[in-house]
């Protein structure tokens, strides 16, 4: 007997049906963040909603704002503040050396980051402590009432939340007792989006962009991967094992950073993704749009090979002033199809590009020294260029069977 007959022969009676009692809000605000906050694409969404709804439930609320730390690199921590009176969103950072500045020590966020289990000050109130620097700015602003929060995250971490209003006798006693009622529900989704947003930051920093939201998407699997046509950017440090034995690690790690900076800031800004670093190398991307062509991808690719090489040479003049050794480079462009996506053991992923385009690059980066030139470039970018690059003549490239014509930049002839 098949499942459609037993359905047919045995209909559960809707008296049957286990209906659960949902509970009792007074203000809306309460049910949509229990129920459809943690669907907010952000934490600004979140923050804007509530704001809004709780003035339509007649919370006088001028403007609400959370704080939370990041991982990321050079930000420690974000926040973001709701202006109730214009609905505008602002968002501002500190990095990691902010966290010892006289604002920040003298902030009430810093006292919640550190235990407190919250303050409030009734700014209208005569002798009410003005001992924050922000109470000051809020008060000129013509706000009467002021409560800071903690937000506790299931990590232990502790963060920050404040609300504000501009009613002339401050919060009512209902109000504040309405944000004392949220806060658990307001915490819980805060924190989803909360590690929504850490979880990009590390992608983002450990993978590129592109390769982060992809694993965030769920192709985490051995063997997931495509064919994509891209340019292919292979650069690295000239004489890099000489200067490892010249300068004590500490000194190395900083020469590499430095040059890191200027050769990931110029990928970045015109459209590259990085994909790994290895030990003094760059691997990086600038895919092709199929509608497009190769010509928008190697223009950008020629375009950040000559800021990377201008950034460089500023280095190496503030270098040179400082009588340090100046940090020979090399950039080799290429393009071709590669393919993009996941290898490595079982439990222990790389997302990178492999395939003959890529080694051809590797190759030749490898002629930069031989042939004493910053940037080389392969037939394939000189034909979808656009432009006039200058010829090297041809070149045999390991593991290549027909020897190769090698450009590089008309400003490095």
């Amino acid at each position: 007997m098949d499942s459609e007959t037993l359905v047919s022969e045995n209909p559960i009676p809707e008296s049957s049906a286990t209906v659960l009692p949902g509970p009792e809000y007074d203000c809306p605000v309460f049910e949509w963040v229990e129920n459809f906050g943690r669907y907010a694409d952000s934490l600004p969404t979140l923050i804007s909603e509530v704001g809004r709804r709780f003035q339509d439930c007649g919370l006088p609320l001028a403007r609400l704002s959370i704080v939370i730390r990041t991982l990321h690199p050079q930000i420690a921590a974000a926040g973001f503040a709701w202006d109730g009176e214009t609905g505008e969103m602002s968002e501002f950072r500190g990095d990691h050396q902010s966290q010892s500045s006289e604002s920040y020590q003298r902030s009430p966020v810093r006292v919640v980051f550190e235990g407190s289990p919250g303050l409030r000050r009734r700014l209208l109130d005569p002798d009410c402590p003005r001992d924050f620097p922000i109470l000051e700015d809020l008060a000129s602003q013509g706000v009467t009432d002021y409560v800071i929060l903690p937000i506790p995250f299931s990590n232990g971490q502790t963060y920050a939340c404040s609300w504000a209003t501009k009613a002339p006798g401050g919060f009512p006693d209902a109000a504040i007792a309405r944000i004392a009622q949220l806060m658990p529900a307001f915490s819980l989704v805060l924190e989803i989006l909360a590690v929504r947003m850490i979880s990009r930051n590390l992608m983002d920093t450990y993978l590129g962009h592109s390769a982060g939201e992809r694993v965030l998407q769920g192709e985490i699997y051995r063997g997931v991967n495509e064919t994509i046509e891209s340019v292919v950017w292979i650069s690295d440090l000239r004489n890099f094992t000489r200067m490892s034995d010249e300068f004590a690690p500490p000194v190395m790690l900083g020469i590499l950073n430095d040059h890191f900076e200027r050769v990931v800031g110029a990928i970045a800004d015109h459209g590259g993704e990085v994909l790994k670093f290895m030990g003094d190398s760059v691997l990086a991307i600038f895919p092709v749009d199929s509608e497009l062509g190769p010509q928008p991808a190697v223009t950008a690719a020629l375009s950040a090979a000559r800021d990377a090489t201008k950034r460089i040479g500023e280095g190496n003049n503030a270098r040179r002033k400082k009588g340090l050794t100046e940090i020979g480079f090399g950039i080799a462009l290429h393009h071709g199809n590669v393919v993009y996506g996941n290898i490595g053991a079982p439990d222990r992923l790389d997302f990178t590009v492999i395939g003959p385009a890529v080694n051809q690059t590797a190759r030749i980066e490898a002629l930069c020294r031989k042939l004493e030139r910053p940037v080389l470039a392969s037939q394939q970018i000189a034909d979808a260029s656009g432009e006039s690059l200058v010829s090297l003549g041809f070149h045999a490239l390991r593991g290549v069977r027909e020897p190769q014509e090698i450009f590089t930049l008309p400003e490095h002839a």
